[in-house]
């Protein structure tokens, strides 16, 4: 039974708990294509506002050549919302099944936020928000607000 659907279409199928070593003898069926990073700090949530989506959601991104996913995590964090983790741990991976037919698989991370640093505006987020959980901002994508539930 799938853990969440957003209105995309995209379905969060599962999660599967390992320990970060573990990643080099997993065996997938299909690819490890990105990062997701649910991140606090005694504020709140650490949500972007995508321009792209027009939606709020957490930090990540694609993974690049030769970089792991703890690389790619702290980098996506950097680049999308300008803060550094003071812990950042791995949770596991999580399927996707896409609208778009595609299944794949992306890395999961939850994350301290000590300091927090200015935000800068940058091609793909306007806005960064500590988020409560409870204040109304907008909308938030449905797997990405399943996901603090990771953290």
């Amino acid at each position: 039974m799938p853990i969440c659907t957003n209105l995309n279409g995209d379905i969060f199928e599962e999660i599967i708990y390992m320990d970060e070593e573990q990643l080099d003898q997993v065996k997938l069926d299909y690819p490890i294509t990105h990062v997701l990073v649910v991140a606090r700090n005694s504020d709140g949530y650490l949500l972007l506002f995508n321009d792209w989506k027009q939606q709020w959601e957490v930090t990540g991104g694609i993974l690049e050549s030769g970089e792991t996913l703890r690389e790619c995590a702290i980098r996506e964090m950097l680049e999308e919302t300008n803060q550094i983790p003071g812990r950042i741990e791995f949770r596991g991976l999580m399927k996707f099944k896409l609208k778009n037919g595609k299944t794949e698989y992306g890395g999961l991370f939850s994350a301290d936020i000590d300091g927090e640093r200015p935000f800068l505006k940058n091609n793909e987020a306007s806005s960064i928000i500590f988020w409560d959980g409870n204040k109304e901002i907008g909308y938030i994508n449905e797997i990405d607000k399943e996901l603090l539930k990771y953290y």
